[in-house]
């Protein structure tokens, strides 16, 4: 399927068999769906649905079956659980609308128990990954491994989504949720899954929006532990957000430290203000549907306002003749080597 040239699309939204995850009945009547998508938030997706009828609380399956040249596909857009918010009935007709919420809701809605924490020598993909097993009906996939130097101890009460999230950020890894609502743990992807080029322009639709800001990148990250501090400095005169070149410190302090496959604090602070020293140069842009892409996906951009690796920050997707997504990239220009 050539996704850039022009198709027939036709939707459909269906029950999930929560034992199974497979499809269950069709619904009928849909109106409107919309889909929302973010790197900058636990839950990552989130959506809306309105029917005309009876629609009960569930899992449902947003399907499009694309058909070009006498190829057909099936493109699973996004599977969430959805609850009835809200209702009118007119002249005998009940018209029903229901706020869609990540699979992974349930983990956001779970407390950790008194003393639970996250073992130093564990594997921590595989640790996040049987927390969210221990909340959540979807199915959760693991691709790689990194081992916690020390206890990460949870705070009492607060959800195992979160808990999930500060083990896998310690490693460096995300979640990333595919159509069919499958819940993938692997390390921030670096390998771009889209290319974006004079031979595909016809992806994207008119106009890109910009911004870039580096007042918040901090070049001083400060450990504590105890009565224990470390520094790592960025005052590198060849780059333009070290202490050398702004005159003065932008701070990042660290109470809570958590280490990976044997670092020492020092090793653990230059990873971590290394890691920091990125510009996000964000471009907000429209474009049509291209399969497996999102939020931490990279793309790559060799076009007029549109150039190099950048990482997939948001996308919000219309459903309609076909799939067209508002998107937002960022790409992450190393300020300090």
């Amino acid at each position: 399927m050539d996704w850039s040239r022009s198709y027939n699309a036709e939707w459909r939204v269906f029950r999930v068999n929560r034992d199974t995850w497979a499809d269950a009945e069709q619904v009928g009547n849909v109106d409107s769906v919309t889909i929302s998508r973010t790197a900058d938030g636990a839950l990552m997706e989130s959506g809306s649905i309105e029917v005309t009828g009876d629609f009960a609380a569930d899992y449902y399956r947003i399907v499009m079956t694309a058909e070009q040249g006498g190829s057909v596909e099936r493109v699973d857009v996004a599977t969430l659980l959805f609850t009835v918010a809200k209702g009118k009935v007119d002249y005998g007709t009940s018209v029903n609308g229901a706020d869609g919420y990540s699979v992974l809701y349930p983990a956001s809605k779970t407390a950790v128990l008194t003393g639970e924490y996250a073992p130093a020598g564990v594997d921590g993909a595989e640790y996040a990954a049987n927390l969210l097993r221990s909340a959540i009906n979807a199915p959760v996939e693991v691709e790689g491994s990194f081992i916690l130097n020390d206890n990460v101890v949870h705070e009492i009460g607060s959800p195992i989504l979160d808990a999930a999230w500060a083990v896998l950020e310690a490693g460096g890894f995300v979640i990333q949720i595919d159509g069919r609502g499958v819940v993938h743990i692997r390390p921030k992807p670096i390998e771009p899954v889209l290319t974006i080029d004079a031979a595909s322009m016809r992806l994207l639709g008119n106009g890109i929006d910009y911004a870039a800001d580096v007042s918040e990148i901090p070049n001083r990250y400060i450990v504590i532990v105890g009565n224990n501090k470390t520094v790592a400095v960025n005052d590198d005169p060849n780059s333009e957000i070290s202490t050398a070149v702004r005159g003065y410190t932008v701070d990042e302090v660290d109470e809570s430290p958590k280490l990976i496959n044997g670092e020492t604090l020092p090793a653990y602070a230059s990873r971590k203000l290394h890691e920091m020293s990125y510009l996000y140069d964000e471009r907000t842009y429209t474009r049509e549907y291209a399969p497996d892409v999102w939020p931490y996906s990279v793309i790559r951009a060799s076009i007029d306002g549109l150039e190099g690796d950048r990482r997939v920050v948001s996308q919000s997707i219309t459903c309609n003749y076909g799939i067209t997504f508002s998107e937002k990239s960022s790409r992450e220009i190393n300020l300090w080597q």
